[in-house]
């Protein structure tokens, strides 16, 4: 039995991982929740699983429901913590994990995005397990693998302007954008997806999570290719099968010895023909931004994690064109002065003054 913190529990993965805990057999009891701004269904969920620590990180929390305070409760009354926190918010979670030696199924890719350097000492103690379908696919491919790999190649959508010219993708609005072709999600990974910020995002996880490997990334729009390890050998080794996040969640939560709660039932005769092709520059400019301020490192992630929260929230309200992510972010980092990510204060003064700057590109694009 493995008592287990939800936090993040009334979005897509919280709820799939509740359901997953609910057909465990007692193998997986939850003992705390948390979400922002849950209300009924936060409660309901409490109820549904008698969990103890409840948590609403929402300002305006209702009067039965703890604060963020009482976070370092959760995971201290824990045996694994799946943290699927939205955005930079995700990160204060992850290092209070590291903190108190817990297991982190971490659905937040933030947390490594914008503070690689503060969970070091947790990934190399092997305590972070990766539960995006990409990283999820890495980590299951290089089990058992003596030889290091010779690359790590992650698959990407495209999102919703893969079949747009650069133009026309960069005019799209939210209407467009939020139609996401393969999966279901909030909406800014959905816009993330639609400028592949979210997989260049993925390739700064995979160095923390795989470091010393190679990593890039193609355009496979099927998504039933959850990424690619090219063996020692130079043989591609993958993971295959129709989309269904519960797959990567059960893994991280059971662990692959464990019997399945929920098992895949498609076969290849189900499948569209598969393709792969490069990511092309001129209809993705983001893409390379967010992988430039990864190669860059110390605080540049943060600025780019930051540009790109400020930019998707102007996008939705409408204030801006897809076109105009990539402009705020390029905008940001040119203008950004990083200096070392060695502290959690050091990785929030990053974002608040990236977000400035982000505000004040907004500004000049009006």
């Amino acid at each position: 039995m493995k008592r287990l913190a939800v936090l993040g529990s009334t979005g897509s993965i919280g709820r799939q991982a509740l359901e997953i805990a609910a057909g465990s057999g007692g193998r997986l009891v939850v003992s705390a929740l948390c979400a922002r701004g849950g209300g009924s269904l936060l409660e309901q969920q409490a109820e549904r699983f008698g969990t103890a620590i409840v948590i609403d990180a929402a300002p305006d929390r209702p009067s039965r429901f703890r604060g963020m305070e009482a976070l370092e409760e959760a995971v201290a009354s824990s045996d694994l913590v799946l943290n699927a926190i939205s955005g930079g918010a995700g990160l204060e979670a992850s290092v209070i994990c590291a903190r108190a030696g817990k297991p982190l199924a971490l659905a937040n890719k933030e947390s490594l995005v914008i503070g690689g350097q503060l969970l070091q000492g947790h990934l190399g103690a092997g305590l972070v397990i990766p539960v995006d379908s990409e990283h999820s696919t890495i980590w299951r491919c290089l089990a058992g693998e003596r030889k290091k790999p010779a690359g790590i190649i992650l698959t990407a959508s495209g999102g919703a302007v893969r079949d747009m010219s650069p133009g026309q993708a960069a005019a799209a609005g939210p209407e467009t954008v939020l139609r996401h072709p393969t999966w279901s999600m909030g909406p800014r990974i959905t816009v993330d997806s639609a400028t592949l910020v979210n997989k260049a995002f993925e390739v700064i996880e995979a160095h923390w999570l795989f470091p010393g490997i190679p990593v890039s990334a193609v355009l496979h729009p099927q998504s039933i290719v959850h990424s690619l390890v090219r063996l020692a050998d130079g043989s591609m080794k993958g993971l295959l099968g129709s989309p269904d996040m519960r797959l990567p969640i059960q893994h991280a939560l059971l662990g692959g010895d464990s019997e399945p709660v929920f098992v895949s039932t498609d076969s290849p005769t189900d499948w569209p023909p598969l393709a792969f092709s490069a990511i092309p520059g001129d209809l993705y400019p983001a893409f390379g931004l967010v992988c430039g301020a990864g190669e860059a490192g110390m605080t540049s992630p943060a600025a780019a994690n930051a540009a790109d929260e400020v930019a998707v929230s102007a996008f939705l309200e409408g204030r801006i064109r897809l076109g105009g992510i990539a402009e705020v972010i390029g905008a940001v980092l040119e203008r950004f002065e990083p200096f070392p990510a060695d502290s959690f204060e050091a990785v929030m003064e990053a974002d608040r003054s990236a977000r400035a700057l982000a505000e004040s590109a907004l500004e000049a694009m009006r």
